[in-house]
């Protein structure tokens, strides 16, 4: 097919993103459904597959698509969530929590997330998998830090059995266990009320202020092989960065 968006205005693609944005706010795309593939989206708006490539990216980085090989694009959201981003250059200014604070294991299993599980972790509803429920200590006499739900492909439940499963990051396991490398992460942190299904474990009265930090780790392909949900308790963790100005001129 001849590339029709030659010519074009830039804005071309970000006009068909916002059809397709409105379409899925009014119900015409329902979360869990398939969006119509590129061919017919091309069909439907006479554009090339290049522009609609881009109107995909657009809805992807809006958070109410997630894109699967072999399956397509997948509704995960109505509205793009409220975000404040903050940007780092390479996993080694990832968050990392402190060396002199571990994960204790409560329970682990199999699990398929229904839609509310699936916008949380950006991926499409019916997914298979392995859960790795935990409190995260600094001491084991006092309070917890935090409760952590790790989310990881089925094929890389053996991580649970590690020695240094509950003191090193569960992608670091999979990565020496599996080869499986992170090629790019996202990072999102808000704040909400404590869920109650956490309070008692936490040692804090169900409603009370949490901070929430998710970590998603992609590898190959931008498959999502691993989510980390950590819900801290007000007052018992901060995330401190730091800024320096560069002082190299610009090229």
């Amino acid at each position: 097919m001849a590339d029709r968006s030659a010519g074009q205005k830039p804005s071309r693609y970000r006009d068909i993103a916002a059809r397709l944005q409105k379409n899925i706010r009014l119900g015409k795309y329902p979360i869990g459904d398939l969006l119509p593939t590129e061919t017919e989206l091309m069909a439907q708006y006479s554009a090339s597959r290049q522009t609609v490539r881009e109107a995909l990216r657009i809805l992807m980085d809006q958070g109410l698509i997630v894109r699967r090989a072999g399956l397509g694009s997948v509704i995960i959201a109505t509205e793009p969530p409220v975000l404040f981003t903050h940007s780092v250059k390479s996993l080694g200014e990832w968050l990392r929590y402190s060396n002199e604070t571990y994960r204790e294991v409560v329970r682990s299993r199999e699990i398929v997330a229904d839609r509310n599980l699936a916008a949380l972790l950006k991926c499409e509803p019916g997914k298979h998998w392995f859960l790795i429920e935990s409190v995260r200590r600094a001491d084991q006499f006092a309070a917890p830090l935090g409760w952590t739900e790790i989310y990881v492909l089925r094929k890389f439940a053996g991580v649970v059995k590690r020695s240094d499963h509950g003191r090193t990051p569960v992608h670091e396991q999979i990565a020496r266990m599996f080869g499986q490398i992170t090629e790019y992460a996202q990072m999102e942190i808000f704040a909400r009320e404590m869920p109650a299904a956490l309070a008692k474990a936490l040692q804090v009265k169900p409603g009370s202020p949490a901070l929430t930090v998710v970590r998603r780790y992609y590898g190959v392909k931008e498959e999502l092989f691993e989510v980390t949900v950590t819900t801290h308790p007000e007052g018992r963790y901060t995330y401190s960065m730091d800024m320096q100005r560069s002082l190299r001129p610009r090229v």
